[in-house]
């Protein structure tokens, strides 16, 4: 057995996925396989076991992944410190962020944190919606995510970073995108595009149409891109958004703010496993953006 197997076996562990595994190992396929396979030899026990397309892991599986895992993050973590103590934390940090912070919030932050701690640490980008950036972040796919605030997650801390404000998008053709007074009870009767209820924004919509007797017509953009394209493609529709860099591209589209919701009616958080090791980067990382003041005008 080698610390190669082990790193091995933690990752296709929590991508379930040989093939992706793989990919994310930059290794073949066959080396993966073969080196788990000596590793099922080696043990004298079967590690997975096939589940359709997918792979899950046995009981034995289960039984060795929580030693195994303990004993890469102790290694880890020495080698984090080793590097502490030669100069600045290096290794990488994967983070899995919202669309609609990584034009303007994210590369500040981003760059903020490289003029501090400086550039040895890599930090990697990956897109995505809420949930399932947070089923990836359970997963251990990425240290860090950046997403909106979901309560039925025990095992998750959640640090509130930045607010959003939700708007009435309008099509410049409809006599609404010109009133000086446009609330939500003036959209009464009116066809409304917003989020499905089952995402944490669409939720929050949602309980706001209900207390001001409002229901939504279609409820399935799940990003501003895609609510936007369907209110400019159909002139007469109300949407209910969030003022995001998702809506800049539509110059047929008018915002307008609604005077009975605030301006920080959204919270974007950043959420990260609170028990999990962290490497000494991810940990300054964390530290950095909970004292990051960030200027969204500039």
């Amino acid at each position: 057995m080698n610390l190669s197997q082990l790193y091995y076996f933690r990752k296709l562990a929590e991508v379930k996925h040989y093939t992706h595994a793989a990919e994310e190992l930059f290794i073949s396929q066959p080396t993966l396989s073969n080196s788990i396979s000596q590793l099922e030899r080696e043990l004298g026990i079967p590690l997975f076991e096939r589940e359709g397309r997918k792979i899950k892991l046995t009981k034995y599986g289960e039984e060795f992944y929580q030693y195994a895992t303990e004993a890469v993050n102790a290694l880890e973590k020495g080698i984090a410190l080793a590097h502490e103590h030669s100069g600045s934390p290096t290794g990488s940090i994967d983070i899995g962020a919202i669309y609609t912070i990584q034009s303007d919030y994210l590369p500040s932050l981003i760059k903020g944190y490289r003029d501090q701690y400086g550039k040895d640490a890599q930090v990697n980008v990956f897109q995505g919606l809420t949930q399932p950036l947070l089923e990836d972040l359970e997963s251990n796919r990425y240290e860090l995510a950046f997403t909106a605030y979901v309560d039925s997650k025990p095992d998750l801390t959640f640090v509130p970073v930045l607010t959003q404000r939700l708007v009435a998008v309008v099509h410049r053709s409809d006599k609404l995108a010109w009133s000086k007074n446009l609330t939500l009870d003036s959209l009464r009767g009116r066809d409304i595009i917003t989020y499905p209820p089952t995402t944490p924004i669409g939720a929050e919509v949602s309980a706001l149409m209900t207390t001001h007797g409002l229901s939504a017509t279609h409820t399935y953009a799940n990003d501003e891109i895609t609510l936007g394209s369907m209110v400019e493609s159909t002139p007469g529709t109300i949407g209910l958004a969030l003022d995001t860099i998702g809506l800049a591209p539509f110059r047929e589209l008018i915002t307008k703010r609604l005077p009975e919701v605030d301006d920080d009616f959204h919270t974007v958080c950043l959420a990260f496993k609170t028990a999990a090791y962290k490497t000494r980067a991810v940990e300054n990382f964390i530290e950095f953006t909970r004292s990051f003041e960030w200027d969204s005008k500039r």
